[in-house]
Parts: C-alpha cells; sequence; structure tokens
C-alpha cells in the first residue's frame, strides 16, 4: 500500500471550461441563457507517461502544472493514427486520432470506484459523458487548430482494447470546406503530432432549459427524433446513433434520424456521410431518412412525409413521433438559422413538441479557435 501511495502522490481535479449556449435556438425562443464553469488539472510538472499503439505511434502525456485551463488543454499529446474515407467519394475524412491515456493501477481504481477518493486514477477519456461533447485539437508542427464534436464514443474504441493506454476518438472532417484549417486536418496522416484538448461541452441540451437533456429523454421514454445539417450535424448525431443507450432505447421506442444536405437525388448518397452505417442503425430499430436537394425545395417535404407515415425509412416503428407529441425529444445540429426555424414550424407549431424538448449541440464548439 505504501508503495501505491508513494507512486500516486497527486489529486486530479477534473472539470471543463466555460461554454456557453446555441444563439441561434435562443434567438428563435426569444431568450437568453448561458452556463459556464471552470476547472483544470494539478499534477507533478515532470510527470510523464510515454506508450506506443500497437502500430507503433508514438503518444506521450504531459501533465499540467496548474489549475489555468489553458495549461490543462496543453496536457495530452496524440497522433493521427488513420485518415478513412467517411463517404462514398471520399471527400468527408473521419480522422482517427490517438490520445495519451494511462489505465493507472486497476486493483486500486477497482476498490475506489468513488471519484472523489483522493488517489483515485483520473483518465482522459473519464470526462466522456455524453454525445454532442468536443475537443479541440492542434497540430504540433503548425500550430493550426479546430474544435470538433467527437463523432463516436471513445469507449467504443478502448472497449475493443481494454488493456490499452491509448484512447482513441474519430472526428468527421469535409476535405472541401471553405475552413482552411478543416481542409488541412482532412488531409493530415500518420503520424502527425498533435495537442488534444480535455474533452468539453454538455452534448445535446436546451440552452433556456439545461434540465433537459438527452439522458432525460432517455429516461422518460421519448421519441427521438435526430436533425442532421449535413457535415456539420451528421459528426455529432453519430455519436448519438452509436450510443448504447440509444440502441437499447431504440428497441422499445421511435428513434429518428433526418440527414438534411445528403447530396442529390442522382447521386443517390454518394457524398453523405456513414453511409455503410445506416443499415446498422436500421437493425437496431432507429429510422434513417435522407433528405436530398435542398432543404427548402426537397428537405422540409421529405421531413413531412416520414412524419405523416409515408416515408421508408426502415426501423422498428412506423411513427416518428409516437402517440404522444408531449413525449418527443428532438436533437439538432449544423442546423442553419432558417433551417431551424422551419424546424421548429414543423415540430413545435404543427405537431405540438414543447419547445424546451428541442435540443441543441453548442455551436460555438464548432467555431475555429473557441
Amino acid at each position: 500500500r505504501a508503495a501505491v501511495q508513494g507512486r500516486l502522490k497527486y489529486t486530479c481535479v477534473m472539470a471543463t471550461s466555460c461554454a456557453s449556449a446555441a444563439p441561434r435556438l435562443a434567438a428563435v425562443l426569444q431568450g437568453r441563457s448561458s452556463k459556464s464553469f471552470k476547472g483544470g488539472r494539478v499534477a507533478p510538472k515532470k510527470d510523464r507517461a510515454t506508450r506506443r499503439t500497437g502500430g507503433g505511434a508514438r503518444v506521450s502525456r504531459v501533465f499540467a502544472t496548474s489549475t489555468d485551463p489553458k495549461a490543462a488543454a496543453e496536457s495530452v499529446d496524440g497522433d493521427v493514427i488513420a485518415n478513412n474515407a467517411a463517404s462514398l467519394d471520399g471527400k468527408l475524412r473521419t480522422l482517427v486520432v490517438g490520445v495519451a491515456d494511462e489505465r493507472g493501477d486497476e486493483l486500486l481504481a477497482h476498490r475506489n470506484r468513488d471519484p472523489s477518493v483522493l488517489f483515485r486514477h483520473q483518465r482522459w477519456v473519464d470526462a466522456y459523458k455524453v454525445p454532442g461533447q468536443y475537443i479541440t485539437i492542434t497540430d504540433v508542427d503548425s500550430g493550426k487548430q479546430i474544435t470538433k464534436q467527437i463523432s463516436v464514443s471513445p469507449y467504443h474504441a478502448r472497449s475493443t482494447a481494454p488493456n490499452s493506454d491509448v484512447s482513441v476518438i474519430e472526428i468527421l472532417l469535409d476535405s472541401g470546406s471553405d475552413d482552411g484549417d478543416e481542409n488541412f486536418f482532412a488531409a493530415a496522416q500518420p503520424p502527425a503530432r498533435l495537442k488534444v484538448s480535455p474533452v468539453r461541452g454538455g452534448g445535446f441540451e436546451n440552452p433556456l432549459f439545461p434540465e433537459y437533456n438527452l439522458k432525460r429523454a432517455i429516461k422518460h421514454g421519448h421519441s427521438i427524433v435526430c436533425i442532421a445539417g449535413g457535415t456539420r450535424g451528421v459528426g455529432p448525431l453519430r455519436s448519438v446513433m452509436n450510443w448504447p443507450d440509444i440502441s437499447s432505447h431504440a428497441g422499445a421506442h421511435p428513434v429518428t434520424l433526418f440527414y438534411l444536405h445528403a447530396g442529390d437525388t442522382e447521386t443517390a448518397g454518394q457524398c453523405a456521410a456513414y453511409v455503410q452505417e445506416w443499415d446498422d442503425w436500421r437493425e437496431a430499430g432507429a429510422k434513417v431518412v435522407p433528405c436530398y436537394g435542398e432543404f427548402f425545395d426537397d428537405g422540409v417535404f421529405q421531413m413531412q412525409a416520414a412524419i405523416a407515415g409515408s416515408a421508408n425509412g426502415g426501423g422498428k416503428f412506423e411513427s416518428v413521433l409516437g402517440k404522444d407529441p408531449s413525449k418527443v425529444t428532438v436533437l439538432m445540429a449544423g442546423v442553419s438559422g432558417e433551417e431551424t426555424k422551419a424546424v421548429l414550424n414543423i415540430f413545435s407549431t404543427l405537431q405540438k413538441v414543447p419547445k424546451e424538448q428541442i435540443l441543441v449541440v453548442s455551436e460555438f464548439a464548432l467555431k475555429k479557435g473557441k
């Protein structure tokens, strides 16, 4: 015991950086809300751990020397493990990043399940709680930086290699975007060196009523409607569709993904992301409705047709909303201001879904440099 305590003579204090609400939805609902919280990590200045992944990529963890959030954001090193095509035409990319994340003493962690216990080992992945959370990655050599939502739970990758000291994350990037930094990372190849921030954000929630969130919707047995606005939206909503809680929920309650801007009708999804996973989501019980063409020309009609029951998106349930509109939660990501108004009109005004049950992923997290 003395030896273990000698190795672990420091306390990790977990927290996240300041967060703000999505201004776009707040303006539509005529309100304002914000929430903030601070934090950092305290650890020995020279404490470092270096590990290698199965493919030989080197990743090292450098602990922050103060509780300054900026110092905490610089505390984890990572490497690009792979850069895979996320669309059939190859323009959308999945960047796979390995983050140094020591398992610590498993016996000690087993004995001290309470995270407040002084000597319990804290891992980088522990900050991931719900879909929609985000990270900032910085290229060590160029200094280029981008902030994106994690597109699949880090625990999914860790479950395939539970004894690894590396957590694996994925983010969706568009190689043809108007953001030069995003294009840079969309072309990044192993073994590019990165700095990876702590996991941040509260996932999907209502900026005016933060107590309304995805976990609450699942707990109360709500029908779940996901609305992805193109590439920016389908990344965080992929993490929803792959979340084990949603997979279980889809077996008992309607779960629907509307993929807006999925491409032209003629291309039949060639430029859409994660097409190969759509059937997996359907087999789990969810409905997937790709909306081809322009939103106001075709997307609105396809959404209303699906709600009316005339669109075939697969899944276990014919109904999108179920029998009670008061037990429906809508998740939105990547939807523009005008599109948000149209979505609110469809679900809140026409279908009588309570406004507080329309959730968004924080838009500020999608902006470069935040």
